[in-house]
């Protein structure tokens, strides 16, 4: 489902299919869309590998090729050892300094990024395009509420109160559905190697 696609189910879900007479503009659904991605991307991201040259007689290498770069979860170095050899890194900004030195062989990066939601095409999983459809509307919802608090409304003060609480029951389901897939919340099995 591309950007478009995904406004579209928002609207529906909204009830904001008048084009002629929108609630919200494309422009704020498109802003909740991208807040609930860059949130699914935290909990849930695309997980990459990616190997990277090492520069001889250094402990450090670039990695700023590494677009939407959330964390590095761990560095093979060298490559292809039996057991393989993880190595301690550390980061900062885009330099990445490991234990040990580099022989100009490539290192391999395992790493996580964000998903892209854009006028093309998706990362998003879609067993969970739901999801977000889900927080975007509920944020919209909350939104909606704020704004007609001092504004005159057929539905007169209900509006702003049926707007926040439609939005926050979207909104507690949207977080508890997302802590259930986080990343976070799973135990995750790793081994140690000692040195040979």
């Amino acid at each position: 489902m591309n950007l478009t696609e995904m406004r579209t189910r928002v609207r529906e879900d909204l009830q904001d299919e008048d084009e002629a007479n929108y609630r919200w503009t494309n422009d704020q659904v498109d802003g909740a869309i991208e807040r609930v991605v860059r949130e699914f991307s935290l909990a849930y991201p695309q997980m990459e590998s990616t190997d990277i040259a090492t520069t001889d007689g250094s402990r450090e290498f670039d990695i700023s090729s590494l677009e939407g770069l959330i964390s590095v979860e761990f560095v093979e170095f060298p490559i292809g050892e039996d057991p393989p050899c993880y190595q301690r890194v550390e980061l900062w900004k885009t330099t990445l300094y490991m234990q040990d030195k580099g022989n100009g062989d490539d290192a391999r990066v395992r790493w996580y990024k964000d998903h892209t939601l854009d006028a093309e095409a998706s990362t998003i999983p879609t067993q969970f395009e739901e999801l977000i459809v889900l927080g975007a509307t509920g944020y919209l919802a909350a939104s909606a509420s704020a704004y007609t608090v001092d504004r005159a409304s057929i539905a007169g003060k209900w509006a702003t109160i049926n707007f926040l609480k439609w939005g926050q029951e979207r909104l507690n389901r949207y977080e508890k559905k997302l802590k259930a897939i986080s990343r976070n919340s799973h135990v995750i099995s790793k081994e140690f190697y000692t040195d040979a």
